[in-house]
């Protein structure tokens, strides 16, 4: 004789093989269903708290001079990042000084009497020369600057590890 199934629990088939039958032992009754106290579920764990650690900086690096960078023969120090500035102030100078020769060569052209047309064309396209030719300095300026500063991103990282 088998026992009847416990409150909540599907009746089985009975089969040979057993009290399971072929579906082997019966599960267990769900805790619910079990008369009497209920065991207590064990205190959850304490939280893990992670040490408090300083926000990470880069590691300081004493900057040489142009001079001191000049004479580093491990190429740690660049020299070109330091001389940007001042090659994009002097290509700005030398741009506007050829458009202002552009531009009043345009004039005296235009004073002429023969081939006047062509200095009113050179004074109207002097400052479209002049901001073409600024345009392309700040942009080759501006790749150089990248590539040096993604090297010091890398050198930041490569540090940080």
């Amino acid at each position: 004789m088998t026992n009847p199934p416990a409150p909540g629990q599907p009746q089985r088939p009975p089969g040979p093989g057993g009290p399971g039958g072929p579906y082997g032992p019966p599960p267990p009754p769900h805790p619910a269903s079990v008369p009497g106290p209920r065991p207590q579920s064990p205190a959850p764990p304490p939280q893990y708290q992670q040490p408090q650690q300083p926000e990470w900086a880069p590691p300081e690096r004493t900057d040489k001079g142009l001079v001191g960078a000049l004479f580093d023969a491990n190429f740690n120090y660049m020299v070109t990042p330091k001389l940007i500035k001042l090659w994009y102030i002097l290509s700005m100078l030398l741009v506007s000084f050829q458009c202002l020769v552009f531009f009043c060569i345009g004039l005296w052209i235009a004073a002429q009497d023969d081939f006047w047309a062509w200095g009113i064309l050179m004074v109207v396209a002097s400052p479209l020369v002049w901001l073409f030719e600024l345009l392309l300095v700040r942009i080759l300026m501006e790749a150089v600057v990248v590539r040096f500063k993604g090297v010091e991103y890398l050198r930041i990282i490569k540090d940080k590890i």
